[in-house]
Parts: C-alpha cells; sequence; structure tokens
C-alpha cells in the first residue's frame, strides 16, 4: 500500500524531469531524478522536501499551462485540449504533495520525537 502511495510522487518527478529534458535543462533533470531517491530517506525532512519540490512543480505546470495557453491564443489555435492536460498534470503534482499528510506515510517518514519514543517503546 505505502507504494501506491509513493508511485504518483515518482511519476510527478519523472513527468517534470521529461519536461525540462525537452528543452535540454539536463541538470534539473538529473536533479529530479536524484530526489526520487528521497523516497528511501525515512526522515520528515525527506518528505517535506518532495513536498516541496512538488509544490513548485505544480507551479511549473501552472506557468506551462499559461504560456501554452498565450501562445495558442496568439495563433488562433484552441487551448482546451492542452490546458486540460497541463492543468491534470499540476493537480496530479499537487494530489501526490498531499499523499504526505496520509497517515501511512506520516508514519513512514515521522518527525525525530516520533522516532524517539517509538525506538524507546513509549506508549
Amino acid at each position: 500500500m505505502t507504494f501506491l502511495l509513493l508511485l504518483p510522487t515518482v511519476l510527478a518527478l519523472l513527468t517534470l524531469g521529461a519536461h525540462y529534458a525537452r528543452y535540454g535543462l539536463y541538470p534539473l533533470t538529473l536533479f529530479l531524478l536524484l530526489m526520487i531517491g528521497l523516497l528511501f530517506v525515512k526522515r520528515r525532512w525527506a518528505a517535506r522536501t518532495l513536498q516541496v519540490i512538488l509544490c513548485i512543480a505544480a507551479f511549473e505546470w501552472g506557468g506551462v499551462l499559461y504560456d501554452v495557453a498565450r501562445e495558442r491564443a496568439m495563433e488562433g489555435r484552441d487551448a482546451r485540449r492542452s490546458g486540460i492536460i497541463l492543468g491534470g498534470t499540476g493537480l496530479f503534482t499537487l494530489l501526490a504533495a498531499g499523499l504526505y499528510q496520509t497517515p501511512r506515510l506520516r508514519r513512514r517518514y515521522p518527525a525525530k520525537a516520533d522516532r524517539n519514543a517509538t525506538e524507546v517503546g513509549a506508549p
């Protein structure tokens, strides 16, 4: 079940990485690929870092949506389909960030105080 909660993060990071690779922004692509490795760091800071990156990614998709809609409007073309795709991608990315608030992922990425309490055996 945890895998299914983390899968949207992987997909969102890969999608944005592919977007950046398309424009030759390979350092950003590499950065996003490396961020997938944070999924294996079971610390609260890792989860928060991923959430911040995913929220920034959602804003990036909003910017891309704006640019594509403006460009198509100037060309006199319909931008609805692109808007739906890019808007859906942005919403999916936000959903991936929100999944870190589920009880299962909060247990997977505990705060330091929570981790110490469970190690000592406190209730």
